[in-house]
C-alpha cells in the first residue's frame, strides 16, 4: 500500500519493470493480516484481497519472486500460477536467528 504512490510515478514504475526479473519482494502480509500498520485494511479497501496471494497479484507487474512466511504455505501453487516465483520461509523476525535466516535466504534469490 505504501509502495502505490512511488509507483504512481510513471518513470519509477517503468524503470522497476524493466528491471522485474531481478525484483524480490517480501509480503507485508502474513496468515491474512499485516505485521504492522494498516497495510490489510488498505488493501481491501482498495479493492485488493488481504491475503499473500492479494499481495502478488498487486505485485505482479513488478516481481518475479515474491517471499511469503510457513503460515501462507498453501498459497504459494497459487501466487506461482501468476508467473512468480514463490519462496516459502519464515518472515516474522521474532528474533535475531530468524532475521539473520530471512536476510541470508534474500541474499540468495540475488540473480
Amino acid at each position: 500500500v505504501s509502495i502505490a504512490p512511488i509507483f504512481s510515478v510513471p518513470e519509477i514504475s517503468d524503470a522497476v519493470k524493466t528491471r522485474k526479473e531481478d525484483v524480490v519482494a517480501v509480503s507485508p502480509i502474513v496468515a491474512g493480516a499485516a505485521l504492522k500498520g494498516p497495510a490489510d485494511r488498505l488493501l481491501n479497501e482498495l479493492g485488493h484481497e488481504a491475503s499473500v496471494e492479494g499481495v502478488a497479484k498487486y505485485y505482479q507487474e513488478w516481481i518475479s519472486t515474491l517471499v511469503i512466511d510457513t503460515a501462507d504455505f498453501d498459497s504459494a501453487e497459487n501466487i506461482e500460477s501468476l508467473g512468480i516465483d514463490c519462496v516459502v520461509t519464515e518472515t516474522v523476525m521474532a528474533d535475531s536467528q530468524i532475521a539473520a535466516s530471512l536476510g541470508s535466504t534474500l541474499l540468495g534469490l540475488k540473480r
